[in-house]
């Protein structure tokens, strides 16, 4: 990967703008796209929580000249689909000037593109054209919001252009907007910092509070004013919600929070009833016994804690601003025994669609598995930090992970393409089985992220020899190579065998072994793949890879070639394992 200097060292904002850049690349690179385009998803997968293959697969949508377009997706949480044009400059003298004019231009310009999929298609764009349709079809009321994202400097004439289009009539359906590198890496910064929890800090009370205990642990509930959670979300930012699986979705008209904050300023003293409350989880809370504090008010001190069910409440007070600072608020404060913690989060946000893969990482399973990998140094179940940060081998992804082990079951590997969310609810259990051992979840691990390697390379090889068919080795088809392997391990290996692990499958020569199933397997893959591909069957390369029916050919295909294979044509992985000293 190419190393960039972009500002002198020991500043703050260079070393974040060096991991954008180099996560950048590393996508661009995965997704056999351009630097804009791989800015585009980049942008997407952090700041929306998008899946990272699916905003990849979305970059590349393949078409040549892309109007404009660089990436097109949906967001469930303020209701509006998103049209991105992307600008990520190569050197610093590009980086340090204002974002060029015509970039706003080309968004301007892929309107009609936008709202006629059709004229894309019958230029040959068939995959944009899908792109766009499908993503529209899918929620027709969502609002269509036009943004122009920037690694340049902030371009003043770009915003008075944006302040104009949002005042004319012609432009009246849809929304626009400018971030440029200053945003943008302010907004890196808070996502970076505020999966920490608060560390320490105090919640006053107005006037007394109640406690409770039981199985669950101990809480505190009483009335704390507007101004005390203001405070709060003053000093702390977006850190106050680390322990929140939705942040805030905006008072967008009509929405919820547009009448939390209009109750708050226009009718404070009512709060109190009509709102559900917030909910504070923390690791202990300390009473103070301080007679000189106003008996009016009761204090508490919390260590490491953060709001779990709230955020959208304290968000809006904080936008209603000082007329709000009198309303009261309904709190509660649990300190809650470390295996009820997960469950608290989920049951509070059971309304607002929780994503459910952050109560699975902290339940007994993945602490079990945390524990055992970090023996061999080995930082487990974060979330698609290498979305975020350049690949670190010492580091597996709890969301990758699943796919990696779901794509090893046929009853699972579309669901585990089309929706990865979803493999953390009802075949979370049947992947993650009670007797799953650090051993499977290591070797899923290795051969994913082996296979997305190898995928990526033979891809720029397809592509330097204009390979029409190079798109059936879209990002997606690194779940199909990890099928395809797992088949090939199942006849000339016992990966149950006892000599194999976790030290012994980092070694060199293990490596070297599992490297030869997934060069087969990309071979075999792309052969099929090739045979079986028929456009007017099953549309483009994308849809292919999410057909049920393709996978059925491709299966009964794979395992008739596997059983043709002749006996030791690969290495068996138990007698490499045993082989290796350590």
């Amino acid at each position: 990967m190419k190393h960039i200097t972009i500002f002198s060292a020991g500043n703050k904002m260079a070393t974040n703008i060096l991991d954008i850049f180099e996560s950048i690349d590393s996508l661009a690179a995965r997704g056999n796209i351009t630097r804009n385009k791989a800015f585009a998803a980049w942008y997407a997968i952090n700041f929306f929580d998008i899946n990272e293959d699916d905003a990849l697969e979305a970059a590349a949508a393949d078409g040549g000249n892309d109007q404009g377009i660089d990436l097109v997706f949906s967001d469930p949480n303020s209701s509006q689909h998103y049209v991105i044009q992307a600008y990520c400059p190569d050197n610093e003298n590009s980086r340090n000037k204002a974002t060029p004019k015509k970039k706003w231009d080309a968004i301007s310009s892929s309107i009609p593109f936008i709202t006629n999929p059709e004229i894309l298609a019958n230029s040959g764009r068939n995959d944009l054209a899908e792109l766009i349709t499908d993503t529209f079809q899918k929620n027709p009321e969502f609002s269509v919001t036009f943004g122009l994202i920037s690694l340049a400097k902030h371009n003043t004439d770009i915003e008075t252009s944006i302040k104009a289009a949002k005042k004319s009539d012609v432009y009246k359906k849809y929304d626009f907007f400018q971030e440029s590198q200053e945003t943008i890496v302010e907004k890196y910064n808070e996502l970076i910092e505020e999966e920490g929890g608060i560390p320490e800090d105090s919640i006053t009370f107005s006037g007394s509070y109640f406690k409770d205990s039981d199985e669950y642990g101990m809480a505190w509930v009483g009335t704390v004013s507007a101004k005390e959670l203001m405070r709060l979300h003053s000093t702390y930012q977006l850190k106050l919600f680390a322990g929140n699986v939705r942040l805030y979705l905006g008072a967008r008209k009509g929405g919820i929070n547009e009448q939390i904050v209009k109750t708050a300023q226009e009718s404070p003293g009512k709060f109190w009833a009509l709102n559900n409350g917030i909910t504070i989880v923390a690791d202990s809370v300390t009473e103070k016994n301080d007679s000189s504090e106003d008996s009016t008010t009761e204090k508490i001190t919390l260590k490491r804690f953060s709001i779990v069910n709230g955020c959208q409440t304290t968000s809006s007070l904080v936008k209603a601003g000082k007329t709000a600072e009198n309303a009261k608020v309904l709190v509660r404060i649990i300190a809650a025994k470390t295996g009820i913690k997960n469950e608290i989060t989920r049951y509070n946000n059971s309304q607002n669609a929780v994503k459910i893969w952050a109560v699975r990482a902290t339940d007994e399973i993945q602490e079990q598995l945390k524990k055992q990998f970090a023996t061999i140094n080995i930082q487990y179940a974060p979330k698609q930090q290498g979305s975020r940060k350049k690949t670190d081998s010492s580091i597996i992804e709890l969301d990758k992970v699943t796919q990696f082990l779901a794509a090893t079951k046929q009853e699972f590997l579309i669901q585990a393409i089309n929706n990865k969310a979803e493999l953390f609810d009802e075949p979370y259990q049947k992947i993650y089985k009670r007797t799953i051992k650090p051993v499977e979840v290591y070797l899923a691990w290795r051969v994913g992220t082996m296979a997305d390697e190898i995928r990526t390379q033979r891809v720029e090889e397809l592509a330097k020899n204009n390979d029409e068919n190079v798109n059936l080795l879209g990002v997606a088809s690194s779940l199909w190579i990890i099928y395809c392997t797992y088949k090939l391990i199942d006849k000339f290996s016992d990966i149950q065998s006892n000599h194999i692990s976790l030290e012994k499958m980092a070694a060199p020569e293990f490596t070297n072994a599992l490297e030869k199933y997934i060069n087969k397997s990309v071979d075999l893959f792309y052969e099929l793949g090739v045979d079986t591909y028929d456009r007017d069957e099953y549309g483009s390369f994308k849809s292919t890879l999410r057909s049920v029916k393709f996978l059925q050919k491709i299966d009964s295909k794979v395992n008739l070639r596997a059983s043709r294979l002749p006996a030791r044509s690969l290495p068996d992985l138990a007698n490499t394992a045993k082989s290796i000293k350590l």
